[in-house]
């Protein structure tokens, strides 16, 4: 497999928060919630996957967003991502940064759903995501459909659906299926569960794991493990 198609695995892997419906890291599908006026959130991990063939792998890999106001969030995100086919050494390297802004422009306290669009940039692609979440009662869930404009290769659609509720110990439990579609090319769906625990009233572990259930180069794993900082 191609180092280039590797580095391409991964970043989708990693495409990068409970008053409000939550997904967001650890998992692929995002949420329309933002981190409040002033405060940071900070996502770093390590998360990657596995075809029969190859490794990719993201680590460290960053996610920092900051809260403008209560509706806006403002991102950046980069990793330092190896990849490796069986028969090779590992080959390593900084990838493209990426830029996003959300602004949720429905409240689920007043409007019943939260709503959010979020432009991201990355080199040579462009693409908006838009995000719908709804809390019902110790159970939250939602969507976010995503279209990918890039310049050099075909579009591609992102559809993702998530559930999360409290669970043990005051940590949150989350599941997803993600379906992803370059233009042209078959359909790849992921499944994922996932969850995130408290370590202090800052900082909570995340970690996920999941596994390709259709798709071209099939991934037998897909796993995230990293700390979120929150102030």
């Amino acid at each position: 497999m191609p180092l280039r198609r590797l580095f391409v695995i991964a970043a989708l892997l990693c495409a990068s928060q409970l008053a409000h419906a939550q997904a967001g890291a650890p998992m692929i599908t995002n949420d329309p919630d933002t981190p409040g006026p002033g405060t940071w959130e900070i996502n770093t991990a390590a998360t990657g996957g596995r075809t029969h063939d190859a490794w990719a792998v993201a680590a460290p890999d960053v996610d920092v967003n900051l809260g403008v106001g209560e509706q806006v969030q403002l991102s950046v995100h980069g990793a330092w991502e190896h990849a490796r086919n069986d028969s090779g050494p590992w080959q390593s390297g900084w990838g493209d940064v990426e830029f996003a802004a959300r602004w949720r422009f429905l409240d689920d306290d007043t409007d019943g759903v939260a709503m959010a669009i979020q432009p991201m940039w990355i080199k040579g692609e462009y693409a908006l995501p838009l995000q719908v979440a709804h809390d019902f009662g110790g159970m939250s869930g939602g969507v976010e459909v995503v279209r990918h404009f890039v310049s050099s290769e075909p579009d591609a659609w992102q559809l993702g659906a998530f559930v999360e509720h409290d669970c043990f110990a005051a940590s949150e439990c989350l599941g997803e299926i993600v379906s992803e579609r370059t233009d042209g090319e078959r359909t790849r769906t992921t499944l994922n569960i996932g969850g995130r625990t408290p370590l202090t009233p800052a900082l909570k572990l995340l970690a996920s794991i999941g596994s390709d259930v259709s798709g071209p180069d099939r991934q037998q794993l897909v796993f995230y493990l990293g700390v979120q900082y929150v102030r």
